[in-house]
């Protein structure tokens, strides 16, 4: 198991834990996918480029009126960036990839207008966190890298729309991270910032 699994496995089994206590006002879940653009943000983002990964999970539904209803969700996220970086193993000013991956818990106000023919848009916003589950630079382990002062915790503001069609719904989503991924360098954080496309399907 590796060190930033142990570390954090305390936090995934609290977000684990949390879906089930909102269980008992008959939510209705079901699964979603999909893939990620992924890359760095702040001050601290340069010569990053954008990385291709993908999130899968499940995701509920707790409907408060016709059109307004809490959403929770529960996912794996794989998030990062290419990065120019002379850090970790191999020539310096290499070009290598920045791969993080999390267990993600948005917690979701969700919009929709009143039930009407097979097509109906979804508009949603709201916070997530998560849990570091994995941390490479190229081929190295983050925490072998003496340089990199990696958060264990995740924090973020998640907004996207979706158009259901029946019981499937094509969306796009964007998180922003207000939580550094490194604070190595006050004043000179980087945070995540994800563009995803899903699919989402409540049986």
């Amino acid at each position: 198991m590796s060190r930033h699994l142990r570390r954090s496995l305390p936090i995934v089994l609290l977000l684990l834990a949390l879906p089930l206590e909102i269980a008992s006002a008959q939510v209705a879940f079901g699964v979603i996918g999909g893939f990620n653009r992924a890359r760095f943000t702040g001050s601290g983002a340069v010569d990053v480029a954008s990385r291709t990964a993908f999130l899968m999970g499940a995701v509920g539904d707790v409907p408060i009126t016709e059109t307004f209803s809490i959403r929770p969700e529960l996912y794996f996220s794989a998030k990062g960036a290419e990065v120019r970086t002379a850090l970790g193993p191999g020539a310096g000013g290499s070009v290598k990839t920045f791969a993080l991956s999390y267990v993600q818990l948005p917690l979701l106000a969700q919009l929709r207008p009143q039930a009407g023919g097979s097509v109906r848009p979804h508009l949603f916003a709201g916070i997530s966190v998560g849990a570091v589950l994995g941390c490479k630079l190229g081929t190295a382990d983050c925490g072998d890298i003496q340089e990199i002062n990696q958060h264990g915790m995740d924090a973020s503001v998640l907004m996207g729309g979706e158009l259901g069609v029946r019981r499937a719904a094509f969306g796009v989503r964007y998180e922003a991270g207000i939580r550094a991924v490194d604070a190595t360098v006050p004043g000179n954080e980087i945070y995540n910032g994800v563009l995803s496309f899903t699919l989402r399907y409540m049986p």
